[in-house]
């Protein structure tokens, strides 16, 4: 069982539904892996203070060989809460 919880917000669906079907894929691989561990050696930590914000690439899509950026915000378990990622931005490209 993981012990973090994935979070799109509903502003974003647009941009997800924009994505290549490859792009989807790779933003739902990205995703799962994100709900493993959040502070995957694949993501960088982003200076800022009073939160931590991390950046996530994706793998390339199969269809066009983008990338998706993901930057997200996590917080931490609190006893036998799980942990919660909250997707901040995507952003799509080669």
């Amino acid at each position: 069982m993981t012990h973090w919880i994935v979070q799109v917000p509903r502003r974003l669906y647009p941009e997800f539904a924009h994505l290549s079907p490859g792009g989807r894929r790779a933003v739902h691989d990205a995703l799962a892996r994100l709900a493993e561990d959040p502070r995957d050696a694949a993501s960088t930590a982003e200076p800022v203070k009073g939160a931590e914000l991390r950046r996530f690439v994706s793998e390339p899509a199969t269809d066009t060989g983008d990338r998706i950026t993901l930057l997200y915000r996590v917080h931490e378990p609190k006893g036998r809460t799980p942990g919660r990622v909250e997707i901040i931005f995507l952003l799509a490209g080669p």
